[in-house]
């Protein structure tokens, strides 16, 4: 019952993805965001179960997965399967963040180059005023 409880919702938040976004994605995507939603989901409801717990230091035992927290447990976390890929959505349809890099000039060596070339011209003038 614990690896159903702790697996299970992300393959819900994959399917729920798929019908939002409705594009085809590489195996390796699928895998990392399933593990990403894994991490996500399970956080949340530890935090809850933290939260509305009586006792603090709830560990995962097989006494803890009984037929009533599991049920619980579970339409608890199928809900916030459900919620989290609408929410990362309208996330990332609302944020946009653009990055624009410049490369920093050497100002020493634009000097050297425009020197170099100032002292070039002088001295074709230079030359062409003794022909």
């Amino acid at each position: 019952m614990f690896f159903i409880c702790m697996l299970m919702p992300a393959s819900i938040s994959i399917l729920t993805e798929k019908r939002i976004d409705k594009t085809n994605k590489s195996t390796s995507d699928l895998i990392l965001k399933y593990l990403f939603y894994t991490f996500l989901i399970t956080t949340i409801m530890n935090t809850f179960i933290y939260i509305f717990s009586s006792e603090k230091m709830l560990p995962y035992s097989e006494y803890t997965f009984n037929y009533d927290f599991c049920l619980k447990y579970m339409w608890l976390s199928l809900i916030v399967a459900f919620i989290l890929p609408y929410i990362f959505k309208v996330i990332n349809a609302n944020i946009n963040i653009n990055l624009e890099l410049k490369e920093k000039k050497n100002t020493k060596k634009v000097k050297e180059v425009k020197d170099a070339k100032e002292k070039k011209k002088t001295k074709k003038r230079k030359d062409n005023k003794n022909n």
